[in-house]
């Protein structure tokens, strides 16, 4: 990762070091510590994300951030869930792509979730229904059929990550979302988006035309 440039992350390192004042004890130095950070990490966005390991080793162990820095995220995480729980899921793109680039960007698996909405497009429920290895993951419609059979739900969005890549669709990826909008169509449910969130961003099939 290379160091953060002058400009844009003032803010990160403002943040960081407000932090780490409230959680460290004093004497330490919070804008040394947050800048090293940044350093190793990029932004405050991945600094909160990142490994337990590889914090602790930035930080030199100290516990306290590395417990801290992840309750942070989870509460942030929460934040933004109930934020796409309150209307029209659709019509929240910005808000549904934060929301999953927090949760997902950073991880080191590859996971398969579905988001369920009713016939409102509001949120029912955000799964994971698989988890595989760096590079794949299986993905087995019925599972996913049934489950949204089982909540009522009337349309899915489709969402994985790409661990450490970019967000493009693959074929394999093209194929499995066609597949599953087929079998969808058969039962009644309409498949909304495919979603693909990688380090570099995240990728929407609806908004690239693949859906």
């Amino acid at each position: 990762m290379t160091a953060p440039s002058a400009d844009a992350d003032a803010d990160d390192v403002g943040l960081l070091s407000a932090i780490l004042t409230l959680i460290l004890p004093s004497g330490g130095d919070p804008a040394g510590l947050a800048r090293a950070m940044l350093t190793r990490f990029g932004t405050a966005g991945a600094v909160f994300a990142a490994d337990a390991d590889e914090l602790s080793a930035v930080v030199e162990g100290r516990i306290q951030v590395v417990v801290t820095l992840p309750l942070l995220r989870e509460a942030a995480i929460r934040l933004m869930r109930t934020r796409i729980r309150q209307g029209n899921l659709l019509a929240s793109h910005d808000a549904l792509m934060a929301y999953l680039q927090a949760v997902l960007a950073r991880d080191t698996l590859e996971q398969f979730r579905v988001l369920f909405l009713d016939r409102n497009a509001r949120l029912i429920a955000d799964e994971v229904l698989a988890q595989g290895t760096i590079d794949q993951t299986p993905v087995y419609p019925r599972e996913v059929m049934r489950r949204a059979i089982r909540l009522k739900a009337s349309e899915l969005i489709l969402v994985h990550n790409h661990p450490g890549w970019n967000p493009m669709p693959s074929r394999e990826d093209i194929a499995m979302t066609r597949r599953l909008e087929q079998i969808a169509t058969v039962l009644g449910l309409t498949v909304r988006d495919h979603v693909i969130v990688g380090n570099g961003g995240a990728t929407s099939f609806r908004q690239a035309g693949l859906l």
